[in-house]
């Protein structure tokens, strides 16, 4: 039995969206074509705020989904950025090669030295401005989408898809937003983040030098959000994402302070 056969028998067998198995001795992940759908509240909130952070992605079929995702992984791999082979695909679904842990479950580990914190983070700031400076973005730059192994932290997940009015600019500039708000869900550590650090890294390899500057003005356009979020009514119906996105307004506000 080939890898063909194999992987379409798991299909039958395995009912998830995204799972793994294993084939000859190696590591392998079936991901099936699966619809993207814009968050209706956050479609409504762009509407009225415009937030970098709120662009909804666009709506797609099961199958322009994995037909869009498959050809990014290609075309993000020909001009170097590291992302997993895809060895299978058809109509349903497409198997990649197993390319390690998600850098997520590493800098939780609650014993982390901070030299491998920011050992990581100097990995996943270099991939992530590779893909910038190639005139690219991701979409969903959430720490759970990068990965490692063999020393190399790999990029996953690119389902998300964009209305074609907004700025290439625009798209790399959420991609760095989303990238530091996950950082603020990092509770297992027993130092500091330092996000100055993770910022200035980030303009060092990018070469976006008014990316400090666009942060504090993003800041600067958001921060009247955190008088509503003390409103005791409101503030006791935040959810753990909208308490985390005040968070980063804070952080964001102390920026070169």
């Amino acid at each position: 039995m080939n890898l063909e056969e194999f992987t379409k028998k798991e299909a039958l067998l395995n009912k998830s969206e995204i799972f793994d198995f294993n084939f000859e001795g190696k590591k392998y992940w079936l991901k099936r074509a699966r619809a993207t759908k814009p968050n209706k509240i956050q479609k409504f909130f762009y509407k009225i705020f415009s937030f970098e952070l709120l662009i909804p992605s666009l709506e797609k079929s099961p199958e322009d989904a994995l037909t869009f995702e498959t050809a990014k992984i290609e075309k993000l791999k020909k001009i170097g950025i590291n992302v997993p082979n895809i060895v299978y695909m058809n109509e349903d679904f497409f198997v990649l090669e197993d390319c390690g842990d998600s850098v997520n479950s590493y800098l939780r580990t609650k014993n982390i030295t901070q030299d491998k914190f920011y050992y990581f983070i100097e990995k996943l700031l270099i991939e992530l401005s590779k893909i910038h400076n190639c005139g690219q973005f991701h979409g969903g730059t959430q720490l759970r989408n990068f990965t490692y192994k063999d020393e190399k932290v790999f990029v996953i997940d690119f389902e998300e898809s964009f209305d074609s009015n907004i700025s290439l600019e625009t798209l790399q500039f959420r991609d760095f937003l989303l990238f530091i708000l996950s950082f603020i869900k990092i509770k297992e550590i027993n130092f500091e983040i330092d996000y100055n650090y993770i910022i200035n890294k980030y303009i060092e390899y990018s070469k976006k030098q008014d990316t400090m500057k666009k942060l504090q003005n993003f800041s600067k356009k958001v921060s009247f959000l955190l008088f509503l979020g003390e409103v005791s009514f409101i503030k006791k119906s935040l959810g753990s994402d909208v308490r985390n996105f005040f968070k980063l307004i804070k952080i964001l506000n102390l920026l070169g302070k």
